[in-house]
């Protein structure tokens, strides 16, 4: 089974959780306002064997956590919508350590 970081753990993080078995992850870590403010949670230790990440926080947000699970090499899915403004930083993190992203615009 693979392992399946959450960042942002609200309605959506919580359904992703409950569904995620279904299609062979298991989450090993949830983030969320309390553990990770500033990105705080955002480290090797807490990433170690993860082998990807759904962030859906908020959109203020999104730029930190890109940039902070991108460094951690780990690649990752951002479902939270109204982020576009910074679509070229979030590109050059990814690009800047080679890891993977999947999005959607609203």
């Amino acid at each position: 089974m693979r392992k399946l970081a959450i960042v942002g753990y609200g309605k959506m993080g919580r359904l992703i959780e409950q569904l995620a078995p279904q299609y062979d992850f298991a989450v090993a870590l949830t983030l969320d306002e309390f553990n990770n403010a500033e990105g705080a949670g955002l480290t090797a230790a807490n990433f170690g064997g993860i082998d990807a990440a759904i962030e859906f926080s908020i959109p203020a947000a999104v730029p930190r956590n890109v940039e902070g699970i991108a460094a951690l090499g780990v690649p990752l899915v951002v479902g939270t919508t109204g982020w576009l403004e910074h679509i070229d930083a979030v590109k050059r993190s990814i690009e800047t350590h080679g890891t993977g992203l999947v999005w959607s615009p609203n």
